[in-house]
């Protein structure tokens, strides 16, 4: 266990080393004119990285919302397209709904009075004749007679052996 601490610490000590070698002779190879970091000029590593780590993260997130933004440029007008033929399909697919709803409803109206009619009968049609048969006599052997029509005389009084239905 004390090899691996002993490795490790010395891993570590060995890298940081390398680093600021590089750090110093850098800039002394560049001219004075550069600006100093934003993380100061003697930074800890963990600054110096969290720094870069977060300078990473944000050069990421703009190129994603660039590519986000060309992508929706594309699109947009596809989808306005799309949503404007969908509002026009369903105002005539309402308009049509609503002609066929009526004349259903029509057709539905004038069966109803047919079945009414020709269960009860139509007030503007004649009733049925009567026909009235003397009771010896056979019903297919006399021809019918239709009833006469009502009006205000006196009701005739039926003769001998007929019934008036």
């Amino acid at each position: 266990m004390k090899l691996m601490k002993t490795a490790l610490l010395s891993s570590v000590i060995l890298t940081s080393t390398c680093l600021f070698i590089q750090t110093t002779s850098a800039a002394e190879t560049t001219p004075a004119t550069k600006t100093a970091p934003a993380y100061g000029d003697n930074p800890n590593i963990f600054k110096v990285l969290g720094y870069k780590a977060q300078q990473a993260a944000q050069n990421t997130a703009d190129k994603v919302d660039h590519a986000a933004q060309k992508g929706i440029a594309k699109v947009k007008p596809k989808v306005d397209n799309a949503w404007e033929e969908s509002k026009v399909r369903a105002t005539e697919t309402s308009v049509l709904a609503k002609e066929k709803s009526q004349q259903a409803a029509a057709t539905v109206n004038k069966k109803i009075n047919e079945t009414k009619d020709a269960v009860i009968g139509s007030p503007n049609t004649q009733p049925a004749p009567i026909i009235s048969h003397p009771l010896s006599q056979s019903s297919s052997s006399i021809e019918s007679v239709p009833a006469p029509t009502p009006t205000t005389e006196a009701p005739q009084t039926p003769s001998k052996g007929s019934i008036n239905l």
